[in-house]
């Protein structure tokens, strides 16, 4: 019986609009009737959980990790987990993105900083729960008033593919990365990711791999699937991450329904 199910949310519960597809709601409601638990894992931060778990109709309803596993609280709002990146690194990294053709917001565990507002942050910011802060000196208040947690790289996906190969060459001892979405590459403190996130939670409460099933759609969800055999991936998933997967499925709803043994729709 599945105990835990684990559910990205970009591309998979939510769409480029920030919107929940009624058919998933209703699936996730048959779930917890059913005695599933349901547990959030994203590249978003927390508060962007929440508001999901708002639109899902399941305030307060939900373990919650955010920021690819940097964050980690359970459906009680207790925190697990908080990591953030070495403060005497960080200026580092964050130069080594920056670029006239690419992006780059730094998170911290409650607010996401861009240097500038420009088109490229205007586009960014429609994808958000929450506004971005606009820091000009920025560069010069990281380690020390500004603690990142997640630095996000937006671009073209090839160009993000690049410069991923030449951070993982030079930062590799103390970075993971994340190609999260197909317009976004995702920096994390080392060690951190979602299938460690899920890792903690099956190990706290006693959850065997069989007894846990999650959905994702991108290369930042491969941890988790690698955790147990009941994988779900989106339709519009990478060929790399359909492969990882045991199923592919066309929304939550088909991921719950086939859990639940229950017809899944055509």
């Amino acid at each position: 019986m599945i105990k835990l199910l684990v559910c990205d949310l970009d591309g998979t519960l939510i769409d480029g609009e920030n919107k929940v597809k009624q058919q998933d709601v209703q699936a996730i409601q048959d779930a917890i009737d059913n005695g599933i638990t349901l547990a959030i894992a994203s590249g978003r931060m927390d508060h962007e959980i929440k508001a999901v778990l708002e639109l899902l109709e399941q305030k307060e309803n939900g373990h919650r990790v955010s920021q690819n596993g940097a964050f980690i609280y359970d459906k009680e709002g207790q925190a697990i987990l908080s990591n953030t990146f070495p403060p005497e690194k960080i200026q580092e990294l964050f130069r080594s993105t920056l670029g006239e053709d690419i992006l780059t917001t730094v998170s911290t565990a409650t607010d996401t900083y861009v240097l500038e507002d420009n088109l490229a942050a205007q586009e960014v910011q429609k994808r958000l729960f929450h506004k971005l802060i606009i820091e000009p000196d920025m560069l010069t208040k990281l380690g020390t008033e500004i603690n990142p947690s997640k630095i996000a790289v937006f671009g073209k996906t090839d160009r993000l593919k690049a410069l991923q190969k030449e951070i993982d060459a030079t930062y590799d001892h103390y970075t993971e990365s994340y190609i999260s979405d197909p317009m976004c590459l995702d920096l994390m403190p080392k060690h951190i990711s979602k299938g460690a996130a899920v890792k903690k939670l099956m190990q706290m409460y006693g959850y065997n791999p069989e007894e846990i099933a999650c959905v994702g759609d991108s290369y930042n969800d491969l941890s988790m699937f690698e955790l147990t055999p009941n994988s779900f991936a989106m339709p519009q998933a990478e060929d790399a991450v359909k492969e990882k997967a045991t199923h592919v499925i066309t929304d939550v709803a088909d991921a719950i329904h086939y859990l639940l043994k229950k017809p899944i729709s055509k």
